[in-house]
């Protein structure tokens, strides 16, 4: 019975020892509640329902903007509300000017180098195609023979022209190489039209989503900073010890890194921006946009077959088989002759008779022969643009198998990420933004202390970076699989690589020296 007389004494003194130190430390704010701290940051204050008769004041994140709150007041319980974070205000992370994506692209099909480079090497093809079936031009000159000086004189001294003939339909089928070459050259520059506007899409949803993904992280820093404020408060009042203050801090520097990098992401992805449009000096700012605007849907059949019909990679393909048929067709056709005709006018000095005094005087001559192929009968040609043929149709195939392969490795790529967008939109994040909205009431209620409140909205925007982060990844998918899958904005087209023919680039000022051209013309590589 003693002890315990003794321990309640014990304990109601310890209670008036409390009560009194609490009542020193916080003067001005009696009935103060230790176990409840006031909300510093995001949050709006107003007057409790028994008190409606009296202005109510206004507290907004970040809690920055009232350090001296610490806890709640016995009697004056204020209701807080939720900040949640917004998609589609990341506008506010860059300065600037405001650029929508249908100006960039418009910028890029002006700027971008790579469309001149390709209309350039169209328009040298098709100069090609019509220099490779021009005729050959004819050979004029001097010839003199028996040409004798003396008592004698006399001589045949005159001019003559040569002309080569070709036979065999040859010219023909160099303009249908030459065309094959500019059918190629049309998809390639197709192509290329697409990857800059595809490079162009998927810069820009790169770049708003870095800029939502900063606001969100400078929103997670203002969430940290509060947090350690009151950590610290706590500690001051006893209710915190050193390592809940050392982790506060740490997770402080975590978030402060973390919009470091997003900034510096942004700035990344900015540059990457301006590069493919082809402005460098463009200046700085930001895209207009909302990243969580409704996906588009997917018909995965119609997007496969559409890839394999209207592809410019298909097309290319296509066009190289039937460049190569038409240089095998013009290697078989070498075998046949072609004709050389020679004539011209010479004056004979010669004279007719010893004594006469008369000469021999104009005369005629004309001479035309026969190119035969007898031992060279073009068969290394012949093997070689089979071999080429061959090479295009397995080159076709293989675009066909490539296309499915990709088309299948990016559905799979969209589905997920609209799978992972939908999740975070309709369960992830409605859960967390209710819990978040509870956490506060009873913050109000007094049943829950602020750093649980803190830690909710820091898990709802983490939450909402996963969001924008899916949505990203579903964006830049959607953009490759309605582009035909091409990328590389900025990759020389692949028409610079494109091996043309010599022959296309050889004026044929000979017979031998055109026959020497076709030669060349057929060891090409389809592409």
């Amino acid at each position: 019975m003693r002890w315990r007389l003794s321990r309640f004494v014990f304990l109601l003194a310890s209670s008036l020892i409390v009560l009194l130190g609490a009542t020193i430390a916080f003067p001005q704010e009696s009935g103060r509640d230790p176990h409840h701290e006031r909300a510093l940051t995001g949050m709006t204050q107003r007057k409790s329902e028994q008190q409606v008769t009296q202005p109510v004041p206004q507290v907004f994140f970040p809690m920055a903007d009232q350090p001296e709150i610490e806890m709640h007041h016995h009697g004056q319980i204020p209701e807080v509300m939720p900040q949640f974070p917004h998609l589609g205000n990341s506008q506010r992370v860059a300065s600037g000017a405001t650029y929508q994506l249908e100006d960039l692209e418009r910028m890029a099909t002006s700027h971008n180098p790579t469309l001149g480079q390709a209309q350039r090497a169209l328009e040298a093809a098709r100069g090609r195609e019509r220099q490779s079936g021009l005729y050959p031009n004819p050979t004029v000159g001097y010839e003199g023979e028996e040409i004798r000086g003396g008592v004698y004189g006399g001589g045949e001294q005159g001019f003559f022209v040569e002309q080569p003939i070709i036979l065999g339909g040859k010219l023909g089928l160099n303009r249908k190489v030459g065309a094959g070459e500019v059918k190629q050259l049309q998809a390639e520059a197709e192509a290329q039209r697409h990857r800059v506007e595809n490079d162009v899409r998927v810069a820009y949803y790169h770049t708003l989503a870095a800029q939502e993904k900063l606001a969100i992280e400078r929103d997670l820093v203002g969430i940290a900073e509060s947090t350690v404020r009151i950590v610290h408060q706590l500690g001051n009042v006893g209710q915190a010890d050193e390592t809940e203050v050392l982790e506060a801090e740490a997770e402080e520097q975590r978030m402060e890194i973390a919009a470091g990098v997003a900034q510096l992401m942004l700035r990344r992805q900015w540059t990457t921006l301006v590069s493919i449009v082809g402005v460098p000096s463009l200046p700085d700012g930001s895209v207009a946009g909302r990243i969580d605007s409704e996906l588009p849907s997917l018909d995965e059949n119609q997007l496969l077959t559409s890839l394999l019909v209207a592809s410019p990679a298909v097309h290319s393909a296509q066009a190289g088989v039937d460049r190569a048929e038409a240089a095998l067709r013009r290697a078989r056709h070498e075998t046949i002759p072609d004709l050389t005709f020679k004539g011209g006018l010479q004056q004979n000095y010669e004279p007719l008779s010893a004594g006469a005094g008369r000469e021999v005087g104009l005369q005629g001559f004309a001479e035309i022969g026969l190119h035969l192929r007898l031992w060279d009968r073009n068969q290394g040609g012949i093997a070689a643009a089979r071999a080429d043929l061959e090479a295009a149709q397995e080159e076709a195939t293989r675009v066909d198998l490539d296309l499915r392969k990709r088309s299948a490795m990016y559905t799979e790529e969209y589905r997920s990420a609209r799978l992972t967008a939908d999740r975070y939109r309709v369960e992830i994040l409605p859960r967390l933004e209710r819990a978040y909205g509870l956490m506060t009431a009873q913050y109000s209620a007094m049943t829950a202390s602020f750093i649980r409140v803190l830690n909710l909205q820091r898990m709802l925007y983490e939450n909402e970076t996963g969001y924008v982060d899916a949505l990203e990844r579903a964006w830049t998918s959607n953009v490759a699989l309605n582009g035909f899958l091409l990328e590389g904005g900025l990759v020389a087209p692949a028409s610079m690589e494109i091996e043309m023919p010599a022959c296309a680039m050889e004026r044929m000022d000979s017979v031998d020296g055109g026959f020497s051209a076709f030669d060349r013309l057929f060891n090409l590589t389809s592409r």
